[in-house]
């Protein structure tokens, strides 16, 4: 289970209470990683520094080649451009089509996956720590289905 609840709503601070933050407090509070806490320069340019793709594999993700939004999984991390070309806000799939992120000047939110979010990720980041917390489904067969509601109504012989 994704923990994000608690850190919804909390205001934005830049290097403290800002996206990268929400994402390592999600990772402590419902996998137990600590994420290192990098350093945000001011008035940080993803155009000229390109933090996000050159960091990630430290704290040991790995990014999810050919992805596609059906095939994202809660803990997922969801690297965006917003404004810019190179990747400079994250956000953590939670499940459900629903982000968990913090955009700069607003407060922490969880929204619907899609429009504005979809057209901005620029690649998708799993830790190979955090299990898979999509549900299973269970497998049915169309024949049973339609074998036990036709038994159930056919007269008896």
């Amino acid at each position: 289970m994704i923990v994000y609840q608690p850190f919804i709503g909390r205001p934005f601070l830049y290097g403290v209470r800002d996206c990268y933050a929400l994402v390592r407090d999600i990772y402590e509070a419902s996998f137990g990683l600590k994420l290192t806490n990098y350093a945000r320069p001011t008035n940080w340019r993803a155009d000229t520094v390109d933090l996000i793709n050159s960091l990630y594999a430290h704290d040991g993700f790995q990014m999810v080649v050919d992805w596609t939004a059906k095939d994202l999984r809660p803990g997922d991390i969801l690297c965006m451009a917003v404004g810019e070309r190179a990747a400079n806000h994250m956000a953590v799939y939670v499940g459900d089509n629903k982000v968990a992120h913090h955009l700069w000047g607003r407060l922490a939110s969880e929204d619907p996956y899609r429009d504005f979010f979809r057209s901005t990720t620029c690649f998708v980041l799993r830790h190979p720590d955090v299990p898979d917390l999509r549900p299973v489904l269970p497998v049915t067969d169309i024949r049973s289905l339609l074998r036990e509601r036709y038994d159930a109504i056919r007269p008896a012989d």
